[in-house]
């Protein structure tokens, strides 16, 4: 992909724009003087350059040189200078631009009211007086509307851009939390279940206790291998992506929950492929579907399908037949997790009791298109 450059515009520093104004304030000092000269009005050359000159660093002090300039422009009529509003224009459209709302509209008004007044001294007649009094306000109100458009255009620009950064920051937060919770609660529903299963048998039947306790410490170096693959995802290391789990990682999930006497009928269709975010996300919902099985099920018998419809959807169903809604199930981030990585990828998810009895999760992912 070739980088595009940027414009020319966005490449000039501050002082580079120092000193293109600089270089436009001579050339319209220059040509007002010249005009003068020519008309033999030697006497405004002076009041030009008063006028002209301090436009070159009219983005460094804008209201300073609006004052000098509109001082100027006061009184140029006086002198029988009456072109005298360009400059106070361009100084005009820099107050605008860069100073806030009222200090602008201060600016504009005494802008217009000296132009006018100066207009109405200088004209020999009230027609004159007004056309000529239009035509500088034309210009005037032209360059201040322009600047204060460019400005609220930048400040909404910048809100914009704060704006994306703050929801670029919170959508990373829920990712990390998902991940977190996925691959923790997991793991410490398995460890809980064991060592209750250990503390109430170690007296009566210490092999019993033993094997619950192994079972606990393959399971928490799982959880730690776990960690560390999710701590390389976050970092967004390449060989960490690449082991993400995804369909053929459920079976161990089915091991995990026989662990915890739940006893899983997995099935998935024979030749299925996925890409891997969307096995990811198969993985995570069969995952946390389970946890919630062991966690409010009781020991029961669950049901996980994984398969496709029409060739155009994935199907996954997750069905047990234990107590139905138990309390809790809605009450942490478990569903709102699966949810959300299940409208991610544009399907839908239901999660719920079943008439006759257990809870079922259920979620379609479209394989048209993935994301």
């Amino acid at each position: 992909m070739v980088e595009r450059r940027p414009l020319i515009v966005r490449r000039l520093r501050p002082g580079h724009w120092v000193a293109v104004d600089a270089i436009a304030a001579v050339v319209l000092a220059v040509a007002f003087c010249a005009a003068a000269w020519l008309a033999s009005q030697y006497a405004t050359i002076p009041l030009i350059a008063v006028a002209c000159l301090p436009l070159a660093v009219r983005r460094l002090w804008p209201l300073p040189v609006f004052s000098v300039i509109l001082a100027a422009t006061a009184v140029a009529p006086l002198a029988g200078w009456e072109e005298a509003y360009p400059a106070l224009a361009v100084a005009l459209h820099a107050v605008a631009l860069l100073e806030p709302r009222r200090p602008a509209a201060v600016a504009l008004t005494a802008a217009l009211t000296l132009t006018a007044v100066g207009q109405a001294v200088a004209s020999v007649s009230w027609a004159l007086a007004l056309s000529a009094c239009g035509f500088a306000w034309l210009v005037l109100g032209l360059a201040w509307i322009i600047g204060v458009a460019v400005r609220e255009q930048r400040a909404h620009a910048a809100r914009a851009i704060v704006q994306s950064a703050q929801a670029a920051a919170t959508a990373e937060r829920l990712r990390m939390a998902r991940e977190l919770h996925d691959v923790v609660a997991h793991s410490m529903s398995l460890i809980s279940m064991r060592a209750g299963i250990a503390n109430h048998v170690a007296d009566t039947h210490p092999a019993e206790a033993r094997e619950a306790l192994t079972l606990i410490e393959d399971t928490s170096r799982s959880a730690q291998a776990d960690l560390r693959r999710l701590l390389g995802l976050l970092r967004d290391d390449p060989a960490d992506r690449e082991a993400c789990y995804g369909l053929a990682a459920l079976p161990g999930l089915v091991v995990g929950a026989a662990t915890a006497e739940v006893e899983v009928d997995l099935y998935v269709e024979p030749g299925l492929t996925v890409t891997d975010g969307l096995a990811l996300v198969v993985y995570r919902v069969v995952q946390e579907s389970l946890t919630n099985v062991i966690r409010h099920a009781g020991p029961t018998r669950c049901q996980v399908a994984v398969s496709t419809y029409d060739r155009r959807e994935l199907v996954v169903e997750v069905i047990d037949d234990g107590r139905g809604e138990a309390p809790g199930w809605g009450g942490g981030h478990g569903l709102a997790g699966m949810r959300e990585r299940v409208t991610m990828y544009g399907g839908t998810f239901s999660a719920g009791s079943e008439p006759g009895g257990g809870f079922a999760v259920r979620a379609r992912l479209p394989l048209e298109g993935e994301r």
